[in-house]
């Protein structure tokens, strides 16, 4: 009888234990990779992707946990164990610096060791930049977001200090609303914040200059209603893009002057303004185009309900805008508008304002 050769075969006994050896170091590869891809994604995350700048003061001595959790605390990072594992990975644990530092929710891991281990605190000097057009409201919120102040009502609370201001009077009127100068700022740890108002008043005084005012004192209107009407041109013209060239800084004039001159032409008439931008200030909104019903809101700077000028400037203009108001184009035209990327257009008639509003606000 022929014998099976694989009747009698014998299974090799480690054969089952390489196996599970194998599967062991699968599962643990697995695992490897897993922890690895959540690391990467973490350590690469920024806490939040809205911007938001925090003050954060490592204090000498700080451990690199204590910092961990100080960051964490104050919602720099997301995780202080991957903050952990990250410095210990890099050798960076020993290498952060004691000081100051504004950090900000936004920034990865990798981003915030860097800063900290190379000591890029807080410079003795902070730049502010004050935009065109922007309100005193506008001013005390974004001092507060940069940390300036701690709240809006302390800026509102300056801007009743005594300043040495040669339109005093006119800006005691207006709690400076017109007055505080667009412009960057350079601020020391020593500046107060009545030292920043003044440097603003001060840039206003070295930017209009005796030979405007004499010009803004020959017109119908005192200095003002001019920067009040200056303030409204302001917020009336601009463009929906951020680099400019020379030429569009240069037709944006030309339809300051035009925008001036349709108001200058509403008013001899005794026609009302109409400005959204006077509407918006008072909603806190930033609509090119108001609602109706925004229309029919009740306030003295509603210059769709009211003829005549607001009672107050409605932001702080730049010099262009100043200069428009108080040089104006020659025109007939007593309707203009905006396109959506901010071309402005004018209109003698109601017709003809008509017809533009078809072409441009389709």
């Amino acid at each position: 009888m022929q014998m099976n050769p694989n009747e009698y075969q014998i299974i090799d006994p480690k054969r089952g234990l390489r196996k599970s050896l194998l599967l062991l170091l699968a599962l643990i590869v697995v695992v490897g990779l897993v922890m690895v891809t959540y690391y990467l994604t973490k350590v690469n995350a920024a806490a939040t992707d809205e911007s938001h700048e925090i003050n954060i003061t490592v204090e000498k001595g700080f451990s690199t946990k204590q910092t961990g959790q100080l960051l964490w605390e104050e919602k720099v990072i997301g995780n202080k164990y991957i903050f952990l594992i990250y410095t210990k990975l890099h050798n960076a644990g020993g290498k952060i610096q004691a000081g100051e530092y504004v950090l900000n929710s936004n920034m990865a891991i990798p981003e915030i060791v860097d800063i900290l281990t190379h000591g890029k605190v807080v410079s003795e000097n902070r730049n502010v930049t004050m935009i065109e057009g922007w309100s005193n409201k506008q001013i005390g919120k974004y001092l507060v977001n940069r940390n300036i102040i701690s709240s809006e009502t302390e800026f509102n609370n300056a801007l009743a200090g005594n300043f040495d201001f040669e339109f005093k009077i006119l800006g005691d009127k207006f709690n400076y609303e017109g007055f505080l100068f667009p412009d960057t700022y350079t601020l020391s740890k020593e500046n107060h914040l009545e030292d920043l108002i003044s440097k603003m008043l001060n840039n206003f005084e070295s930017k209009v200059t005796d030979q405007m005012v004499e010009d803004a004192e020959k017109t119908n209107y005192d200095f003002g209603q001019i920067l009040i009407l200056a303030s409204i041109i302001e917020k009336e013209v601009g463009r929906n893009k951020e680099n400019l060239t020379d030429e569009d800084l240069e037709i944006m004039q030309n339809e300051r002057e035009l925008v001036a001159s349709v108001f200058y032409n509403r008013l001899e008439i005794g026609m009302a303004l109409e400005s959204d931008a006077t509407i918006n200030y008072v909603t806190g909104k930033s609509d090119r185009s108001v609602t109706i019903e925004d229309t029919k809101i009740k306030s003295p700077y509603n210059t769709y309900a009211n003829r005549g000028l607001p009672p107050g400037p409605i932001g702080n203009p730049g010099i262009d805008s100043i200069k428009a108001a108080i040089y104006p184009a020659n025109s007939d035209y007593l309707f203009f508008l905006n396109s959506p990327d901010g071309t402005a257009y004018f209109a003698k008639t109601l017709e003809e304002h008509g017809e533009n509003r078809a072409k441009y606000l389709r």
